[in-house]
């Protein structure tokens, strides 16, 4: 017994908008990389203009740049595919064969679904390391610089060394000074075995020690907590200096999301407060699903075109794009900051459009 499914329709129209995604999301990456390599040219130019080095920050970028316009991509595509065969009154013959016009788009959905797998996987493994390596073309091979990355100060560091957690409100390598330290050490098992908190910090250059003052040191074993105060006290299991801490650190944006998983374990078991990586780790996820929901978007307007035209359809749809865009960061920024609950920050724009698109989804004509 056949199945009730058009594989001849599914083929022509699925290898017309792959062909049409592809074609869009190659043509929006180039101009992309062209318009950052003029803004560039001249940052090129006075340091030698290096092709090897330009190709692979580039090459570095692509990743990032494909998850950010595949929704683009996808979005263009469900217009000039549905669009093209509107004129050519194919469309037309479909829905006279009897064959609805959301059973005929399913080849749409499940091609975007693929883009979507593969902008989740992207988004989560490879992004953020690509970026670190385009980051590091730049500033060692292009600029010529030492490092990465050189910071002489920062405010609210959070540094982690093996088995130890360190927070400074302020840091600054210049004075050699930090404020509002805490360093918390963990046993294997991730019980703590040792808090220290001090109201700033000195570092001695020559001896290569750090000096705590007003430090409180708390040091747990099973049931039964020793403390002790100190005015002033040279830590030697201190061991980095402030350009140590201030080195090279990732980005959450910069990070897998394994790494993002295992900062998360880390800092919540010292007892820090973990907003910003929450948010970043479910944005991840949330994120690539944009791709569904946009083409949930785009055909209802695509199927509408005829009868308001084509700059409306999309229009409307950029516009929406772009709304989505920024409330994914307004929503992001207050989850980072604990305003709201990590989970909804990520969630709530894919949630929002979602109940817009599905009304929008559900009028379509037959």
């Amino acid at each position: 017994m056949s199945l009730p499914f058009p594989k001849k329709l599914d083929r022509y129209l699925g290898n017309l908008f792959l062909r049409l995604a592809l074609i869009i999301l190659i043509g929006v990456i180039a101009l992309f990389i062209i318009v950052n390599f003029f803004e560039n040219i001249d940052k090129f130019i006075s340091h030698g203009f290096k092709v090897g080095a330009i190709a692979r920050y580039y090459m570095y970028q692509v990743p990032y740049i494909a998850v950010l316009m595949i929704p683009v991509s996808l979005l263009l595509a469900t217009f000039f595919s549905i669009g093209e065969l509107s004129a050519t009154f194919e469309i037309m013959a479909v829905k006279a064969s009897g064959i609805s016009m959301k059973r005929f788009v399913v080849s749409i959905f499940i091609i975007s679904s693929l883009f979507t797998a593969l902008s989740m996987y992207l988004n989560m493994y490879i992004v953020g390391t690509w970026m670190k390596r385009a980051e590091t073309v730049m500033a060692v091979e292009i600029e010529g610089k030492r490092m990465p990355r050189s910071r002489t100060f920062a405010n609210d560091l959070t540094f982690i060394s093996e088995n130890r957690v360190y927070y400074f409100r302020s840091i600054s390598a210049l004075s050699n000074r930090a404020d509002a330290i805490v360093m918390v050490e963990l046993e294997k098992e991730g019980r703590i075995r040792k808090r220290v908190d001090a109201v700033y910090g000195t570092y001695d250059t020559l001896k290569g020690e750090w000096i705590l003052h007003r430090a409180s040191v708390r040091e747990f074993a099973g049931d039964t907590v020793r403390y002790a105060y100190f005015d002033r006290r040279v830590f030697q299991e201190i061991t980095q200096s402030p350009f140590d801490f201030l080195r090279d650190e990732k980005d959450l944006f910069q990070m897998n999301v394994d790494e993002l998983r295992r900062r998360i374990e880390t800092l919540g078991r010292s007892g820090f407060e973990v907003y910003a990586e929450l948010t970043e780790l479910y944005s991840r996820y949330s994120f690539p699903f944009m791709n569904l929901i946009i083409v949930i978007f785009a055909v209802p307007i695509a199927a509408a075109m005829k009868k308001r035209g084509k700059a409306w359809g999309f229009g409307i749809s950029v516009m929406l794009v772009f709304i989505y865009w920024g409330l994914s960061e307004a929503f992001k920024t207050l989850g980072s900051v604990g305003k709201i609950d990590p989970v909804l920050a990520a969630w709530i724009p894919n949630l929002f459009f979602l109940v817009i698109g599905i009304p929008m989804w559900f009028r379509i004509e037959y």
